[in-house]
């Protein structure tokens, strides 16, 4: 394999890691902000808090999931 090519590879795999840590961070934050915000609203309590729970879910999951190695 060429120079060239594992370089490529090797940047790919870090824009894939930064694409990843972003969105797990955006859907870690969001969560808790859901979590706070359910207490807060007037009705709907337990689809929001349901939703943050998923979200913190995802964002812990999706770093986990990204890298097969």
């Amino acid at each position: 394999m060429s120079s060239q090519t594992t370089q490529s590879n090797e940047a790919t795999e870090r824009a894939g890691a930064v694409a990843r840590f972003l969105v797990a961070m955006v859907l870690f934050v969001g969560g808790m902000v859901a979590f706070g915000w359910a207490f807060t609203v007037e009705s709907n309590h337990a689809l929001i808090f349901s939703a943050g729970l998923v979200m913190v879910t995802l964002g812990c999951f999706v770093p986990m999931a990204g890298r097969d190695r």
